[in-house]
């Protein structure tokens, strides 16, 4: 990255704590990131979640929610971050890498990175630029930014989409799945929309299968 869109970790501020999450806010050189903690009774192994290009922390049909009550019982962690500024996918990128960083001093070394719709190419994006990230899952994704999906193996990656899709086509992910390496792994749903909300458990269940054999 250009030193113009560089950004560093100043400070961890914790907020309330619930009976399984934790919420904090990483402070930056370019300004607070939110996050939600769902930490595994052993870390090593985490999800990081990422939204659309609204922002928010729950993701499709409520998944990331779901994946923070499910994934620590299975030793893996769920950390899901609001983007400082939704839509720029540079600094959203950014955010991104900080949550990765931010999980790597929690001493998880191993992440892989969830995104939906925008949020999906910016997974992809960012699982290209460093180690820590250990796969990517992108959901209803587009394609502008996810030009790099090539550079993404030999990490493994998940792409799921509905063929009801209105707003981002299932093309979309079709042409990932072509220019990606391997592994990969293309699951689409007939009469699904964008937001995966027709699908419920069946999803969930194929992400918590897919990181708990991936991360």
């Amino acid at each position: 990255m250009s030193e113009e869109l560089s950004l560093k970790i100043v400070g961890i501020e914790p907020g309330p704590e619930t009976v399984n999450a934790q919420y904090l806010t990483i402070h930056t050189t370019r300004g607070p990131i939110p996050i939600i903690l769902h930490a595994a009774p052993q870390p090593g192994r985490a999800a990081l979640c990422i939204s659309g290009a609204i922002g928010g922390f729950d993701g499709p049909a409520n998944l990331y929610v779901r994946l923070g009550e499910a994934m620590p019982a299975r030793g893996i962690g769920v950390a899901r971050i609001n983007y400082r500024h939704p839509n720029d996918f540079g600094e959203c990128v950014l955010d991104t890498l900080a949550g990765l960083s931010f999980l790597k001093g929690y001493r998880y070394p191993r992440v892989a990175i969830l995104g939906h719709s925008f949020g999906g190419a910016v997974a992809i994006n960012a699982g290209t630029l460093t180690p820590t990230a250990t796969g990517v899952v992108a959901l209803s994704s587009q394609l502008g930014g996810a030009h790099v999906v090539a550079d993404l193996a030999p990490k493994p990656l998940l792409l799921i989409h509905g063929t009801a899709d209105t707003i981002l086509s299932h093309q979309s992910s079709e042409m990932l799945f072509e220019r990606a390496g391997e592994p990969k792994t293309l699951k689409l749903f007939a009469g699904a929309g964008h937001s995966l909300k027709e699908l419920g458990d069946e999803m969930t269940g194929l992400v918590i299968d897919w990181l708990v054999a991936n991360i």
